[in-house]
Parts: C-alpha cells; structure tokens; sequence
C-alpha cells in the first residue's frame, strides 16, 4: 500500500508541474455523476456501481482550428478524483459493501467539431486515457456482519489497489458532458471481496464550468 500511496503523491506532483509550466488555473473544472456496470467473474457479487467526483484539467497544446476536420483540437492534463460504490447485487446472507476512492492522472485530446455539418450541438469528442491509485474498503453486510467486521484485520477492509481507465468523452454546447470508458483495478483483492482483475464499464455526465 505504501507504494501506491507514493505514486498517487508523485501522480499530484506532475500535474502541478503542468499548472507551473503554463496557466496555473485549469481550462476545465467538471463535476461527474456516473453509472457503472461491472462484468468481472472474480467479483460477481457487486455488479452495480455509482460514482460522484471531479475532473481538473489543464490545457498543454492547442491546435488552432482552421477548417471541419484539420485535426484541430486541445490536449489535456489533469486529475481525475472519484468516490465509487458498488452495490450488493446477489442474495445471500453475508453481502460486500465495497467503497472506492481513486485518484488518477488523465491525459485526452479533444477535436473540435464546431466548423463540421451535421454536428449540431457536438462541440469536441476525443479519447481519454487516466491510471492512479485507488483507496477500497469493504464491509460485510448482512446476518452477523457486525462481529464479523469487528474480527478483520485492518488490511482485510481497506486495500489499496491500482486503477485505469480508457474511454471517450462528448462536449456539447451549454458545457454538458458524456463520459463513457472501460476501466478496471489490479491487485486489490483480500479475504472476503475481491478486485482483483476487476473490470468495468462506466457512462458519466458531467458539466463544466
């Protein structure tokens, strides 16, 4: 766990290189709401997933824009900050709660598609990229849950694991934004919940401002 912590140090430390290198305030300050959907057979037992959070990012190259499809557009630097739950979705009588806290470093390009026909609201798409360090906890709900949790151990409810994700998002006008990507954890499982291998897809909206 000491490891992932000091990359998620060394993770904040590089995109405040990027705030010091050019504009210190970011282009882009979003809230996110997401949706998510996990498809992971080492953790059937928690399928359903939400997540609140933020990204923070700043511009680092511009294209201008001259013409519909010259390849025109803004590449981003930034954090990606997060907290997940992942509901219970299986009957039985003792049921894993599972909480998650990532922190990710993003990198995404965004072409401009203002000057393209037919775009109509559509004013950027392009592909994003993030990977960090994520905080999980879990607990046991359910008949005897209580003495349960009571008997782990600290590391049997709280792992730390590392995180990525791969998607594309969609900016639209009025600064209303999709989300949407595959992402997943390695080498977070532990006694009783796993995330190991987990993977999972996720649609986020999210508005800038």
């Amino acid at each position: 766990m000491k490891k992932l912590l000091v990359l998620a140090a060394v993770l904040c430390c590089t995109f405040g290189l990027f705030a010091e290198i050019g504009d210190p305030t970011p282009e882009i300050i979003q809230p996110t709401f997401g949706i998510g959907a996990a498809f992971s057979t080492e953790n059937p037992d928690n399928q359903f997933g939400i997540s609140v959070g933020a990204d923070v990012d700043w511009k680092v190259w511009e294209k201008a824009t001259s013409h519909a499809h010259d390849g025109s557009g803004k590449m981003y630097a930034g954090l990606d900050l997060a907290f997940e739950y992942w509901v219970p979705t299986q009957d039985g009588d003792m049921k894993w709660h599972i909480m998650k806290l990532p922190l990710q470093g993003n990198f995404a390009y965004e072409f401009d598609t203002s000057k393209m026909n037919g775009a109509g609201p559509l004013q950027a798409v392009g592909p994003w990229i993030s990977m960090g360090v994520s905080i999980d906890f879990g607990a046991a709900g359910g008949d005897g849950a209580s003495d349960y949790n009571d008997a782990l151990d600290t590391e049997d409810k709280v792992r730390a694991s590392f995180v990525w994700g791969l998607g594309a998002s969609l900016a639209f006008e009025g600064n209303w934004v999709l989300k949407a990507g595959f992402g997943g954890n390695a080498g977070g499982s532990h006694h009783g919940w796993h995330w190991n291998n987990d993977s999972h897809f996720m649609a986020e909206a999210a508005y800038r401002f």
